[in-house]
């Protein structure tokens, strides 16, 4: 492994040695992060179900140990695939930021970036995961910075503020645990013998500061801020594996402790909140970054459903229902990785030859843009789980462990399960209008503002390339699930006990006897598909070249504001919803003969609930704190003097007590 992480190190190195040639560090440092990419993607995936270690010597700092195991190959291959498409969009996409900033800089920090996420995952003690999460987090800062505009600058000090916080409870919960276990070495944490309260804690700790990276609900706030600021290239690593890396954390951290059955339905009822909320609001944006980045949110509550089912597995002894939590949880990992990569790589086409994220202003781009439209149509297949691509089998195979854990004893077992069951259907619907929304404001129709249609065209090469990457993704994910489940069930029986089967032939199936074939299902879609142009051949009809005419509008003359836009698409959902969405109306008149222009932006709630009353509480504070700052050295002196009194102090308590 340590080839693959020294190759995106020479990458970091021969993109700064080309600083002076902006373009061209820029085309070779994204390459050679494909180069590192892929070979990082083969070598990953053919290492899968092993272990491997990389000692540097116990005289240097605190040790520098990493281990993978099967999990941990599993969540760097997953890294390197999107880290392959996106570093091959990237070579052509980044000359956008020849003018805005240094390349050689830019290209630096996205190898830098990625063996960072690689090295979080495959750190062995406390002390370099820090180091590393620590410098994934800066990093992906100095990325979103790019983009130097007053909302991205907003946008990191949240995404900061945020993750920091995190950071802290993350670290916190490591020391808890080595405190425990006498070592800062994750070996050690396997065995170590806890208290019910102390494993509580524990987990509380990680739970909340690894889901706050991960962007699961109530901390989700963050997402809709920093991923559409960010360069798209950045945007689908953020949103398809750095908050992964989180759910990496929370797997690690259910692995070592004595897990409890009430830890499994917590993270079903977070998973469901997440998946609900994230679909509600993804819904009401006009903005297609912030849509892309709720539907992370709700993403990664689908995945905490699969993986909240898995501990639950563990936690009563059902190693059947652990299995297939995991294995949805992790199935949906590298799904969502793929398609949202996808969807936010085709995002970015669009905002490359637009140069807006106002989806209200666009619209018949599959004309001009026929690439990034196909590209962008699989990837709304795929998030909305239509088979047979790839997402359909992850949600399928979460439904399953989900029906299985709701026919245990327990009463507010049942509840939970059921109502998740619920709410994932219910995620599935609000998805699939939420795409079919955007695909045919931005793409179908005519166009709305003929400024920005005359001056679209489909982008260059490389970022075609690296968007049908992923296309090739989805499909083949979907089509060969059978073969996907069985390399994930290698990763799975590495922590579970189970002997579950979880194929059949072609067929991937479940402990309740239900069985699911993708291909079987794409050869019926295909004939229902080919079935209209049969029937025209048959009763030969449309013989005659067609002709193009304006829709018919009433006797009145076609204007393209007649066409559906995004805001009215959702207009009853906004009203049954106003509770939660509170949207904010405004209007703009244009005088007298003028159309009124309409606005309506939802607001997210809970940001006014939790983070706004803190923030308000640090401003004022600060302004108090500030006056303390005078530039009396006499002043200053005696802050020190106090500081080490109360440290003196602090520290005759300790050894007293």
């Amino acid at each position: 492994m340590i080839q693959v992480y020294l190759l995106f190190l020479a990458g970091c190195i021969i993109s700064m040695l080309l600083y002076k040639q902006n373009e061209t560090a820029g085309k070779v440092g994204f390459s050679a992060a494909a180069v590192s990419s892929l070979y990082g993607t083969v070598y990953f995936f053919s290492n899968l179900g092993s272990k491997s270690e990389l000692n540097l010597g116990s005289d240097f700092l605190f040790n520098p140990h990493f281990a993978l195991d099967p999990v941990g190959n599993f969540f760097s291959f997953v890294i390197c695939l999107i880290a392959f498409a996106a570093s091959v969009y990237a070579i052509q996409y980044s000359q956008e930021y020849v003018k805005k900033g240094s390349l050689a800089v830019m290209a630096m920090l996205f190898n830098l970036f990625i063996v960072s996420m690689l090295l979080v995952v495959s750190a062995a003690n406390v002390f370099w995961f820090m180091v590393f999460w620590e410098v994934m987090t800066v990093v992906s800062y100095f990325l979103i910075c790019f983009n130097d505009t007053k909302q991205s600058m907003k946008a990191t000090i949240i995404y900061m503020g945020i993750a920091h916080l995190g950071g802290a409870m993350i670290l916190t919960a490591f020391l808890l645990l080595a405190s425990q276990s006498g070592s800062l070495d994750f070996a050690s944490f396997a065995n170590v013998e806890l208290s019910a309260t102390m494993a509580t804690v524990i987990f509380l700790l990680a739970f909340i500061g690894f889901g706050s990276k991960a962007g699961m609900f109530p901390m989700h706030v963050w997402l809709p801020k920093a991923h559409p600021a960010a360069p798209s290239n950045v945007s689908a690593l953020m949103s398809g594996v750095m908050i992964k890396v989180a759910i990496f954390g929370i797997i690690k951290f259910c692995l070592w402790l004595p897990v409890m059955e009430w830890w499994g339905l917590l993270m079903i009822t977070i998973g469901a909140i997440s998946a609900l909320l994230g679909v509600l609001y993804a819904l009401t944006q006009h903005d297609y970054k912030a849509l892309l980045a709720y539907h992370s949110v709700e993403n990664i509550g689908i995945i905490l459903l699969g993986i909240g089912a898995g501990v639950y597995g563990m936690a009563i002894g059902s190693p059947t229902l652990a299995a297939v939590g995991f294995l949805g949880g992790l199935f949906h990992i590298l799904n969502h990785a793929t398609f949202k990569g996808l969807l936010f790589l085709g995002a970015g086409s669009v905002l490359y030859r637009t140069h807006t994220k106002d989806m209200e202003v666009l619209g018949g781009l599959a004309k001009k843009m026929p690439y990034t439209a196909f590209a962008f149509l699989v990837g709304s297949m795929a998030i909305t789980a239509i088979p047979p691509l790839n997402g359909f089998v992850s949600e399928w195979v979460t439904y399953q462990a989900l029906m299985q854990g709701a026919l245990g004893d327990g009463v507010s077992e049942r509840l939970v399960f059921t109502v998740s069951i619920v709410a994932l259907a219910l995620v599935g619907a609000l998805a699939i209008m939420c795409f079919v929304k955007v695909y045919s404001v931005i793409f179908g129709g005519t166009p709305r503002d003929m400024k920005i249609w005359e001056n679209a065209r489909e982008v260059p090469f490389s970022m075609v390339a690296g968007m049908f990457i992923l296309v090739a993704g989805c499909f083949a994910f979907g089509l060969g699930a059978n073969i996907v489940v069985e390399h994930i069930m290698t990763v799975v029986t590495s922590f579970t006990d189970g002997g579950f089967m979880a194929t059949d032939g072609v067929m991937v199936k479940s402990p309740m006897g239900s069985l699911v074939s993708t291909p079987m299902i794409a050869f019926i879609l295909l004939g229902s598909l080919l079935m209209p142009f049969v029937t025209l051949y048959i009763v030969k009809a449309n013989r005659k070249k067609s002709r193009e005419t304006d829709p018919w509008a009433c006797g009145f003359k076609y204007s393209s504001r007649m066409q559906m836009t995004a805001a009215p698409f959702t207009g009853d959902l906004r009203k049954l919803m106003n509770w939660l969405f509170r949207a904010e109306i405004h209007h703009e008149e244009r005088g007298y003969f003028g159309p009124i222009k309409y606005s309506n932006h939802a607001r997210d709630i809970w940001w006014d609930y939790l983070y706004a009353p803190v923030i308000k509480l640090v401003s004022i504070s600060s302004d108090k704190i500030e006056k303390m700052q005078n530039g009396n050295s006499n002043l200053y002196s005696a802050y020190i003097l106090v500081a080490l009194v109360i440290a003196l102090g602090i520290s005759q308590f300790i050894q007293k007590g």
